[in-house]
Order: structure tokens, then sequence, then C-alpha cells
């Protein structure tokens, strides 16, 4: 999927059926000004890397831990930037490590790390074939995956209603403190607050159609007022006003 409005260019794919328990999509923006351009986005449970280049350069090259605010980035002039959103099992399965230790914040990354100083950055799906071949390579490095492991991630980013850490925990057969010391580990958060961060999420897209009543994930209008203040500085309505200016997951990304 492609979008421009003239000044910012954003290009979306989804993984290919192998890696999607560990990568939520592939993403591009292109600030075609000469003006940096500066973007809100918000907590939305993925963790990402970070490719910034121009003119075939790279001049940043990052990973992000999960955020629970509101950030603000700039995108330079004349810069195109490649980011990947990995899910909860990537830690583990993909890069062998937690990344606990980045919540709410990030960390730069030398371009000798995956070899990245060598892809071929000409085009997004050139860009994309490189890194899904780079992820399956990594795979295959793993034991098993843990099937009450792969149960919470289905669960966790299928699930359309409101939900209790509880809930999930009888779902899947998972003792709830298991949960939370697994995702504590691997992601520094907490079962309950990353379902708040779900649900926050795909509340951003019923305030996109200027929809502002909460759905069932609420208890009312003042809960769900609170919530997404609380991860995105705004009310559902100051955000809907300024849906198209900088607020990144208003403006583009597509309800899946």
């Amino acid at each position: 999927m492609k979008q421009k409005n003239g000044k910012i260019s954003y290009t979306y794919k989804l993984p290919s059926e192998p890696l999607e328990d560990f990568v939520d999509s592939y993403w591009e923006h292109v600030n075609h000004t000469e003006n940096e351009s500066r973007l809100t986005i918000f907590p939305d449970s993925f963790f990402k890397l970070i490719i910034e280049h121009r003119q075939g350069k790279i001049v940043a090259f990052f990973m992000t831990g999960l955020w629970k605010k509101e950030m603000e980035v700039i995108i330079p002039a004349n810069a195109t930037v490649f980011g990947i959103k990995f899910k909860l099992l990537a830690p583990e399965y993909i890069f062998h490590t937690e990344i606990a230790s980045l919540l709410q914040s990030y960390r730069e990354l030398n371009l000798d790390f995956w070899n990245i100083r060598n892809f071929d950055l000409s085009s997004f799906h050139g860009y994309v074939q490189q890194i899904e071949s780079l992820l399956i390579e990594r795979l295959k490095l793993n034991k098993p995956i843990k099937e009450k492991k792969r149960q919470l991630s289905k669960l966790l980013y299928s699930v359309d209603k409101n939900i209790s850490a509880e809930e999930v925990s009888m779902q899947i057969n998972w003792r709830n403190r298991q949960i939370n010391r697994y995702l504590n580990k691997y992601l520094g958060v907490s079962l309950k607050t990353y379902l708040n961060i779900r649900k926050c999420y795909s509340s951003y897209f019923q305030i996109r159609e200027g929809q502002f009543h909460p759905d069932d994930k609420y208890f009312d209008q003042a809960h769900f007022i609170r919530e997404i203040k609380k991860h995105t500085g705004k009310t559902p309505k100051e955000l809907y006003k300024q849906k198209n200016d900088r607020f990144v997951q208003l403006s583009n990304f597509p309800k899946k």
C-alpha cells in the first residue's frame, strides 16, 4: 500500500507467512521537501528497527523499545526512513536478546549489525526482500517455539474486544505470573500494560473516523478519554482535529 500527500509518501507491506508471528509490518516514509518533517507517533505495542538514508547513504540506524507515551520524530529534508515493526516473540527468536532495557528509548546500531551497510536501499520492495531473507535465516537458528508463547502472541494480536490479563491466562492455559515474567524479561512491561497499549492502539482507527464514543473496550466515556490522553497526550477530539497534520497512525496506517 502506498500513500502520498505531496510532502510525505508512505508505503506499507505485511510480512510473508513464515514471519507473521514475529513481524507486524514493514514501512517507508519519504520526505520529498527541502525542510524537515515533524511527526508524532503513539504507542502501538511494537518495537522497531529503523534505517534512515539520503541519496543511498545510511545516516542513522537504530532500534527502539516499546513506547508507553507519544513521541515526536523528525524526518530530515529529502530523507527516506525504512522501518520494521516487530512483535513480542521477536526479541527471543529473531534478536536472541531482550529489548526491555530499551523501554521508552532507543539504541544506535553499528552498520555491521546484520550487515546492513551492504543492503541495497534503492527501493522499498528490494529492501523488504533482503530483510525478509535475513530474518528467515535467523529463525532457522532457533529451537522450536514453545506453543504457549505462540498462542499468547496470536491471541494478543487477533483479539478485537476488551480482554483482561486473567482471561488471556485462562484462554491459553498459561499462568498470569509466568506471562508477566516473560513479557517483563523481553519487553519490559506487564501483560496488563501491554493489553492497555493494544487497546489504545485499536482505538486510533475509530478516532480517525470521527467516532468519539467508547466501544466495549472501555468502561465509559471518561475512561476512554483518560486512557487515550495517557498514551497520546491528547483527547480523542484533539487527535481527530489534527489527524492529517502530524499523527502518523491516524493519517497513514490501515486498520487490519
